[in-house]
């Protein structure tokens, strides 16, 4: 996956320079979270992208990590960082393993990653979250749900010609992957309690048009035991 995703980040894809989780600001369900003093300690923004949540969480005096699967992005992220003389750590790194940074983390953000997985992959996703985490952490998971993905494919297709209308049936292209409440409750079942979760809206773009979507999504709270 890092090719596909570097290449995505190089604009050598149907989306373009951008692609439509890049919206070039700090999703707002994260910026309500932070005003609401719900982010505390050391920050881990896993699958940070180019760097706009981190960078957000930074310029408000928090010490924050973000990591990616893309090199490309993590240099971008660090650009960034650089450009608005903010202090953010970016690095590479493998969701699903975390290595080098048990026991860092008091608050995770996490915009579109875990929607990625499937069950099994899930869970290992989560059981590297816990890893990293010190007890009483809180993992915010921002996930799109079903509704919000098609939504989002739609526009694309409508926008970019050499994108389908649907989505690839899920059974066939990736079994065990939903975006549903229950697919996130499942995956943190060990080790973490659920604190709430609800739902929100998860910001998108259109890149061929740079039009704004906010699609219905899940927002999971799980707090380490």
């Amino acid at each position: 996956m890092t090719e596909v995703f570097d290449a995505v980040y190089r604009g050598e894809s149907p989306f373009g320079k951008r692609p439509p989780w890049d919206i070039g600001t700090p999703q707002p369900a994260f910026v309500a979270l932070e005003e609401a003093g719900r982010i505390t300690g050391a920050v881990l923004d896993a699958g940070c992208g180019t760097g706009e949540d981190a960078l957000h969480l930074a310029g408000k005096g928090y010490a924050v990590t973000g990591l990616d699967l893309s090199p490309t992005a993590i240099a971008l992220a660090r650009d960034k960082a650089g450009e608005r003389g903010l202090d953010a750590v970016f690095e590479v790194a493998d969701a699903l393993e975390l290595t080098g940074y048990e026991g860092r983390f008091d608050t995770v953000l996490d915009s579109g990653l875990a929607h990625t997985f499937e069950a099994g992959r899930l869970r290992v996703y989560a059981a590297a979250l816990h890893r990293v985490c010190r007890p009483g952490a809180v993992a915010h998971i921002l996930s799109i749900s079903d509704q919000g993905a098609a939504r989002m494919q739609a526009r694309l297709a409508e926008a970019i010609e050499e994108i389908p209308a649907q989505l690839p049936d899920d059974d066939a292209a990736a079994p065990g992957l939903e975006r549903s409440s229950g697919h996130l409750r499942s995956g943190f079942a060990d080790g973490w309690t659920v604190e709430s979760l609800t739902e929100t809206r998860m910001r998108g773009i259109v890149p061929a048009t740079s039009e704004l979507l906010d699609l219905h999504a899940w927002l999971g709270s799980f707090r380490r035991d």
